[in-house]
């Protein structure tokens, strides 16, 4: 845990339960319309999937600095199973509907998120060493 990071860590855990929940309400079709109409406001729904892994790729990235497997956080690892656990179990819900590519872009967004802070953190501490 002492690598662990607490304001990113409860952040990354809000979030993770923010965006289950609506998937979780989108399902159940309780505010299912409210939910539509944020994946309209973001101009589709894959745009939505893609803002919400990048950011909890970023925030996975903030949370643990240390590298567990691939190069990824622990918390990285724990949110791609729930983005393909999530994407999954939607193909046993009759209201619902299984997407390759929205798991695809899931995967990609939590994994790009978490490689872009990753760069911008060796960036930084590249520009640090040199001053």
């Amino acid at each position: 845990m002492a690598n662990v990071s607490k304001g990113p860590f409860i952040t990354l855990f809000f979030f993770v339960l923010l965006f289950g929940s609506a998937s979780v309400l989108k399902s159940a079709d309780i505010l299912g319309d409210q939910v539509r109409e944020a994946e309209i406001m973001m101009g589709g729904a894959i745009y939505l999937h893609l803002c919400g892994s990048f950011f909890l790729g970023i925030l996975c990235r903030l949370t643990s600095r240390s590298s567990r497997c691939f190069g990824l956080p622990l918390p990285a690892l724990f949110v791609l199973i729930l983005v393909v656990l999530d994407e999954s179990i939607q193909s046993l819900i009759p209201s619902r509907q299984f997407s390759w590519l929205d798991m695809t872009v899931n995967v990609f967004g939590v994994l790009s998120g978490t490689y872009f802070c990753s760069v911008i953190a060796m960036a930084w501490s590249k520009t640090k060493a040199s001053d």
